[in-house]
């Protein structure tokens, strides 16, 4: 009992002496009963620092080490703490700080002020500007260290509105000439800049009408009836930032009469005007064009942007300028799909919804007026596309061409019209050697066999969606007797191409897309960009080629259009000449329209009687293709006569290398029964046609009611793409003579 009482006394003393102690003779732990912040409160201006003390004390306020303390901040956005105390003042306000240990916490108060602004810099301090023209200027509020303060409230003045103003944001803006401060204030101290405002000298210096590409001395004439005329305007002034201002198009008649105006505004850089970018642009529409107008631009007609010298803000300065315009022929071009009967008769496709992307390039870069397109009948060829995967190699376009060119120089109906085959690249074929071929006349030829025929590839195979569209452009400029430029290694370039590289070596601008709604507004076209006539892409026409261009056909406009005649006899004759040796197809007595009268040149054509008398007699040099130097092609519509064709009997061709002679074969035993061609349905739309005599050399089928051509092929037979029910007029040659019967496709 003695040693109980002993032991519980001690367990009371121990706790009344604030020990924890179990019932025994232990080490005792003492209690947190109080903890202590210092400093409890404290003042700190943002971005300074405090460090902040917390002591541990038990009971009897004895201090206790050895006891973890944790530290939290009621707003990490006034005042952050570490774990060892540390306050960090970060954002105006008064925040509590509190330490804790063992559920005993004391806090402390923290109350954080912004530094103070002791000044404000303004940049630039000094700024010239020009009446109309701003200069930003910034303001920065800095403490006594001249630290940078951020998120302080700047307010912005002018000590005289009449000659600058100041925005909200610090824009200044100059009104009249002279100079005024303009101050930004925050928390009560100011800054300053001084604003000197003087007068500009803004100027018209150049403005020029383009509907594609234009000379520097803008000698290139306005086409009517084309795509409309873009006006590019080139203002210079100072290196300052100006407002935009009004540029007014103004055109006149004869009589000084205000037919049309138009407004732009204008868009900087003024030190450094370039057609690249130009100050201001207007779109001329098609329909608003004419002769005997007059062009003049003005700047600022209102005045709200004063400057030096009004003398220069009108261009032209001495007076409104004659727009000086020309009518070009109207370009007819026949879209002919070929059909490929060597390949499953796949078919070139052109519609009238494909028709927009066969012209858009050509329309874009070449000087034209009215372009009047139609999709002709299929033309079918033998020619063999190649062996799959790659084919298009140059006999396979040459013979395809001179096909269609036959077909076109018998047709008659429009010699003025240019033919344009459409070819399907077989199905299996990914690559063909050369999208396309095209006659390119010579010694001023314009009109007549070898000049106004091309084809190549459809819109829609190529990888690259522009291309064939492209191809149009440059096939035809062929037939406009454009050479290769030599970009991306077209062969045979042009000698005489101008800039190196085959580039347009000037800035072009798309007017087309702007005067058809596909653009808003003229995009330049890079003077990098490479030539229509070269192998490059993208492409636009050079100065060179659209000059070219526009003087060949310029020279068609002159002459008059020969009137129209039905379609006489006419003897058709072709050939080739390839490295000066001839070839001579099998000749087709034809309705048709005879060609261009008798040119000089290396190379004779004699057609000659079996007495050896000469009968006709031509020189002529072979026709250029655009891919082939040493190959060129003939071709001739002969006018004919009953007694000529009776007694022709040899065509011969003589030139340099040698020559070619093609004899009428002797006479053969009349066919049993009638002389008719055979006519059986082959599929898809197709007919195959049979001459009556198998041994005929050469075969022609057109549409009797049209006298289109249809096809043809060096051999008794062919297949030509006929609906069922359609008249048929079947050619057949044996060299020299022709036999003609009609058919009907079944």
């Amino acid at each position: 009992m003695t040693d109980g009482r002993r032991t519980a006394g001690r367990a009371c003393l121990a706790l009344l002496l604030g020990f924890s102690a179990a019932c025994g003779d232990g080490p005792v732990t003492p209690v947190v009963t109080s903890l202590v912040v210092q400093p409890d409160s404290t003042s700190l201006f943002v971005g300074e620092t405090v460090q902040l003390t917390a002591s541990v004390h038990d009971a009897h306020g004895a201090e206790l080490t050895g006891r973890t303390v944790t530290w939290s901040s009621a707003d990490d956005a006034m005042a952050r703490v570490s774990s060892s105390g540390l306050v960090d003042a970060v954002g105006p306000g008064r925040v509590v700080i509190t330490a804790a240990s063992e559920g005993v916490s004391d806090t402390a108060i923290v109350r954080v002020s912004p530094v103070s602004v002791a000044a404000v810099t303004v940049l630039p301090t000094s700024p010239t500007l020009f009446v109309g023209g701003t200069v930003q200027l910034a303001a920065t509020p800095r403490d006594a260290n001249g630290a940078a303060l951020a998120g302080r409230v700047i307010t912005w003045s002018t000590d005289n509105s009449a000659i600058a103003t100041v925005s909200p944001t610090g824009l200044a803006r100059g009104v009249a000439e002279g100079q005024a401060t303009i101050t930004a204030t925050s928390e009560g101290i100011p800054g300053s800049a001084a604003v000197v405002v003087a007068a500009a000298d803004f100027a018209i210096v150049d403005a020029q009408l383009t509907q594609g590409i234009q000379t520097s001395t803008g000698a290139f004439p306005v086409i009517l009836g084309g795509v409309g005329a873009v006006v590019n305007v080139l203002i210079g002034g100072p290196p300052a930032t100006v407002g935009p201002m009004q540029v007014v198009l103004r055109l006149l008649d004869a009589n000084d009469v205000l037919v049309r105006a138009d407004t732009d505004v204008t868009s900087g850089p003024f030190d450094t005007p370039s057609y690249g970018a130009p100050s201001a642009q207007f779109l001329i529409p098609a329909g608003a064009l004419g002769p005997n107008l007059r062009w003049q631009v003005v700047r600022d007609p209102h005045g709200l942007f004063p400057d030096n010298s009004g003398a220069n803000d009108v261009f032209p300065a001495s007076g409104p300028a004659a727009l000086v315009v020309a009518t070009v022929p109207e370009l007819r071009v026949r879209f002919v799909p070929i059909v490929l009967s060597a390949h499953g008769n796949a078919t070139g496709q052109v519609s009238a919804g494909t028709l927009p992307e066969y012209l858009r390039v050509l329309r874009s870069v070449h000087p034209l007026g009215q372009v009047t397109p139609v999709i002709g009948a299929p033309f079918t060829t033998s020619a063999s596309f190649g062996t799959a995967p790659t084919g298009g190699d140059a006999p396979f376009w040459q013979q395809v061409l001179a096909e269609l060119d036959a077909a076109r120089v018998a047709d008659g109906s429009d010699p003025d019209a240019y033919w344009y085959g459409v070819v399907l690249p077989p199905p299996g074929f990914n690559f063909t050697l050369f999208g396309g071929f095209g006659y390119v006349p010579g010694s001023g030829a314009s009109t007549g066999p070898n000049t106004r025929t091309a084809v190549a590839v459809q819109v829609g195979w190529f990888s690259d969606p522009t291309q064939a569209s492209h191809l149009v452009a440059h096939e035809l400029g062929h037939n406009f007797g454009r050479l290769h430029a030599p970009c991306g290694g077209a062969g045979s370039p042009d000698p005489a191409f101008p800039f190196p590289g085959g580039i347009i070596g000037s800035i072009g601008h798309n007017v087309f897309a702007w005067a058809t709604g596909a653009a808003l507004s003229a995009v330049p076209v890079p003077a990098t960009t490479g030539d229509i006539m070269g192998y490059c892409r993208p492409a636009w026409a050079s100065t060179y080629t659209y000059g070219g261009v526009l003087a060949f056909r310029g020279t068609v406009a002159a002459a008059a259009r020969p009137a129209s005649q039905a379609p006489t006899r006419v003897l058709l004759v072709r050939g080739a000449v390839e490295d000066g040796r001839a070839t001579i197809e099998p000749a087709f007595v034809l309705d048709g329209r005879p060609g261009q009268p008798e040119q000089a040149g290396p190379y004779t054509l004699e057609g000659r009687a079996a007495d050896g008398r000469v009968l006709f007699s031509r020189g002529f040099a072979p026709a250029t293709l655009d891919h082939a130097a040493t190959v060129g092609h003939f071709s001739f519509a002969l006018p004919l006569t009953p007694a000529i064709e009776d007694a022709l009997h040899s065509l011969e061709v003589r030139g340099p290398a040698g020559g070619a002679r093609l004899d009428r074969p002797a006479a053969a035993p009349p066919a049993p029964g009638d002389a008719r061609a055979a006519i059986r349905r082959a599929g898809g739309g197709m007919v195959r046609v049979e001459c009556p005599d198998p041994r005929a050399r050469g075969i022609v089928v057109a549409d009797a009611r049209s006298g289109t051509m249809l096809g043809t092929a060096r051999a008794a037979a062919t297949v030509v793409s006929a609906p069922a029910g359609t008249p048929l007029t079947v050619s057949c040659s044996n060299g020299i003579r022709t036999t003609r019967v009609a058919a009907v496709a079944n």
